[in-house]
């Protein structure tokens, strides 16, 4: 299952990047040519090098095999073209208006936390309620070390001993990391998979215990018998236009009972 990740940096070719992209999407060449509606012959071409296609060509295949807007830069470099989708920097001037409107998001949110993170689970921005929820569980230390969501979930000096059903946790995210970092290939992704499964804390198998009155898993933390359970809402910019604005993601953490909720509205953190 884990050749579905790729960890060469060697410069691949346009057949290579096709073929690795077909098996991440589940296709074969057969299905491939029917979708972008060219005869299998010439895809067989296009893969084996025998024919060189042309960037609306390239552009087609990148679509319906449904590459990241990163890698449909180096398809379309591979190919011989100049590469579509710029990346801006997130704290540029042209980003300043998507920024604003996720700070409102993020401000909307309160008292509950919230954060925008990129492909990497890096901590771009948020709100007063992830600070407080942060720096109560895994204290002052573990917030200013840490400005990767997932690492200060994972590390035995963050979250991770507050986490109620940790090696359930632990197995979920893993899971959905992998799945990420497979469907993404972001370089950034898949060595923090690598880093974080190198230190997981149990292999053995785990029974999911699904709360009989919430359809989702919930995330619940608790420390000095003050517990708090969240479930999470991801959300993406619809719509992108260039590399940083679709790898962005915001996650609002919304209490999945009572008594969480009660604990932010009197501000008991």
């Amino acid at each position: 299952m884990h050749n579905l990740i790729k960890k060469e940096k060697n410069v691949e070719s346009v057949g290579e990047i096709i073929r690795f992209w077909r098996h991440i999407s589940r296709k074969s060449q057969m299905d491939l040519a029917l979708d972008i509606d060219i005869s299998p012959r010439h895809l067989s071409f296009v893969e084996t090098g025998k024919s060189n296609p042309s960037r609306n060509l390239v552009s087609k295949i990148a679509h319906s095999l449904k590459l990241p807007f990163r890698h449909r830069n180096a398809f379309l470099m591979a190919a011989g073209y100049a590469p579509e989708f710029e990346e801006q920097a997130f704290d540029g001037q042209k980003m300043e208006i998507v920024r604003g409107a996720l700070r409102r998001l993020l401000e909307k949110h309160e008292p509950y936390p919230a954060f925008v993170v990129n492909t990497g689970y890096k901590i771009l921005m948020r709100n007063s309620g992830y600070d407080k929820i942060v720096k109560f569980y895994a204290g002052e230390n573990a917030f200013r070390k840490y400005d990767n969501a997932i690492r200060i979930l994972f590390s035995e000096d963050g979250l991770r001993n507050y986490v109620k059903d940790w090696p359930a946790v632990e197995k979920f995210l893993l899971a959905r990391l992998w799945e990420e970092a497979a469907s993404t290939q972001n370089d950034a992704l898949i060595a923090l998979y690598e880093e974080i499964s190198q230190s997981r804390t149990s292999s053995n198998p785990v029974n999911f215990q699904m709360d009989p009155d919430l359809p989702l898993m919930s995330l619940t933390l608790e420390k000095n018998s003050r517990k708090a359970s969240f479930f999470t809402m991801i959300t993406t910019l619809g719509t992108p236009l260039d590399l940083t604005t679709q790898e962005l993601r915001m996650e609002f953490l919304f209490p999945s009972d009572k008594e969480t909720k009660q604990l932010f509205h009197q501000d008991m953190f």
